[in-house]
């Protein structure tokens, strides 16, 4: 999960530049950086010191990993592929725990973060540029499927395409574990609903609350799900904030 950061307020064109220089807003909770396909870092500025990405960065308790990576060796899997990676966080912890990474984000800057802070530990994650929501095919095969928060920021005809494509990329027999926000969270019902349990808290920012039936219920048509169950992701920003989202974790094994 991620919580919005204020950016700086925009400050008053000099009168003396008649072309102000341009500046973007940040972007809603769960929705990447607009960037254009073209656009460089400086070369000699270091993205791991970029102040918007620490801002964006936030360190989760390690007990959802903890738990996601047993079950992951428990069922035998070793490649494994994690979309909405953000900065590594996650894709560290489980190539520290033994597997064999693929991570990716639709975010350029952050996958380039993510790359340059796994370089000094040696780690076996393969980065890449993509979108989450619309993984390609020539990806790979993978053991295990490793899906945090990504569902709930997605209105139903897309959850259901999401799915269908991400196991694609899934072994026969191979496991997939997934988290979203549980309609048992304080945040429900905050904002306008657009669909059952789906509100928009600030404009274009969308967020799905699961009931287990319901996500039993999407599940299903993918994997056997063996395992749901409430967990509680807290999570720690730049100033040291905590944060508790009442999350649920599934666990299946993909349907042939």
């Amino acid at each position: 999960m991620r919580v919005p950061v204020q950016g700086p307020a925009d400050e008053p064109a000099d009168t003396k530049q008649p072309e102000p220089a341009d500046r973007r807003q940040d972007p809603p909770l769960g929705q990447p950086p607009e960037r254009a396909e073209d656009e460089q870092l400086p070369a000699e500025k270091d993205p791991t010191e970029d102040p918007q990405v620490e801002a964006d960065t936030v360190l989760p308790e390690d007990e959802i990993l903890a738990a996601c990576a047993t079950i992951l060796a428990e069922s035998g899997a070793y490649s494994v592929l994690h979309p909405g990676c953000g900065t590594g966080r996650c894709a560290r912890y489980l190539a520290a725990a033994g597997f064999l990474v693929t991570a990716f984000d639709i975010a350029q800057l952050s996958v380039r973060v993510a790359a340059a802070r796994c370089v000094p530990e040696d780690l076996p994650i393969r980065y890449l540029v993509a979108d989450p929501s619309l993984p390609a095919p020539d990806i790979g095969q993978f053991d295990g499927l490793f899906a945090p928060n990504i569902l709930h920021l997605f209105q139903h005809p897309q959850r259901r395409r999401i799915l269908r494509l991400l196991t694609r990329n899934l072994r026969p027999g191979g496991v997939g574990i997934i988290t979203v926000i549980s309609n048992r969270d304080q945040r429900y019902a905050q904002g306008r609903e657009i669909e059952r349990d789906t509100f928009e808290a600030f404009p274009g920012q969308l967020m799905h609350f699961y009931s287990e039936d319901e996500l039993h219920y999407e599940l299903d048509r993918y994997f056997r799900v063996s395992i749901i169950e409430e967990v509680t992701e807290v999570e720690t920003d730049h100033l040291g904030n905590k944060f508790e989202y009442s999350m649920l974790l599934a666990c299946g094994i993909k349907r042939d």
